[in-house]
Formats: C-alpha cells, structure tokens, sequence
C-alpha cells in the first residue's frame, strides 16, 4: 500500500506516495507525505502526521507511532527512529535521533538536533532539548535524566513494541494476536 491515501486530497502532488508496503499497519486517517521511510513491521496509528516535506524521516522496523503523534524536521536535520521504538499518543518528534528500543511517553517532546540513547524512556509531557545517554528515564520539563533503566526495563520496551506489532496486523486485517492480551489458559 502506499500512503496516496493518507494524503488530503487538496494537496498538489508534488511528493511522490510513501511506500507503506513494508508497514505491518497505517490506519486511513494517518497523514504520511514526503521523504519518509517506513521499514518492516512499522506502524502509524490513527490521527498521527509524518510530514517529510523538508526533511527525510525513517521509521524503524517494528516501531510504532501512536494515535495523533507528530513526526517533523528542519532541513538539514533528518527524522530518524530506530527499530522497536514506541512513540507514544499525541508525542511531537522534531528534527531528533531516536535509538533502539527507546519509549516515547504521551505528549512527550523532543527537540531538534536531540539523540536519544538506546533504550531509554521519555516519560509521558516531558520536554526534551539535550542528548540523553542511553538506559535513561527522562522526567520534567525541562526533561532531566532521573535514573538508569535496568536490564529488566529495556528488555520490557522491547517487548512492548513487540506487542504493538503484533496488535498492529490485528487493525490492518492480517494478524488475531492482539500482542497485550495474556493467552486464555485452559481449565
């Protein structure tokens, strides 16, 4: 599939469609337009924009953007989110470096030029305008660095975007495991 569906229909079509082939789900009401990149098993979620229009975003493998996120950049200052990263509901990334595995807290913000370290957490509202070091919990605003993730912690983040994958082909129509729901044990 490819997002010429997911672009208003009063935009010229001066961008080519995204290629949404190798996403496991891009929900209808998604925007995607520009240079923008979706890798294996990544997700869009309802109501989220990617807007590569000036700069080129990538969307890794098995990452998901959830419901009303933002994704953006300047020129000059690419997009990129690593596989297994969440990008949690009405999150703005801009112009930032998300590694492996990181977690992206509701409403969280991170800015231009920002990287963040493998498998940290940006908890839910905080903003974020300096490099975080990897296996960190961001909290605040201005985001602050309150403590490092443990082994257990990073392994759960993983999973968790292990989970909207799986979650994901449930929405798009090819998949019944709904990723967060526990097995039905037998009596």
């Amino acid at each position: 599939m490819t997002s010429s569906a997911h672009l208003p229909s009063n935009l010229p079509t001066y961008w080519p469609p995204v290629d949404c082939s190798q996403a496991s789900f891009v929900a209808a009401n998604a925007t995607l337009l520009g240079d923008v990149i979706l890798e294996v098993g990544a997700s869009v979620w309802y109501g989220a924009v990617i807007r590569g229009d000036v700069v080129s975003i990538r969307v890794g493998a098995s990452s998901n953007v959830q419901d009303g996120a933002i994704l953006h950049g300047d020129p000059g200052e690419p997009l990129v989110l690593e596989e297994l990263v969440t990008v949690g509901h009405r999150a703005v990334i801009h112009s930032a470096y998300v590694e492996r595995g990181c977690l992206v807290g509701i409403g969280a913000t991170i800015l231009n030029g920002v990287r963040v370290g493998a498998g940290s957490i940006i908890g839910a509202g905080a903003l974020v305008t300096k490099d975080v070091p990897a296996r960190s919990l961001v909290l605040g605003v201005p985001g602050k660095v309150v403590r490092p993730l443990s082994e257990e912690e990073v392994l759960d983040l993983l999973d968790h975007a292990r989970k909207y994958e799986r979650l994901a082909r449930v929405h798009a129509g090819t998949g019944s495991d709904l990723g967060f729901q526990e097995p039905a044990s037998e009596a």
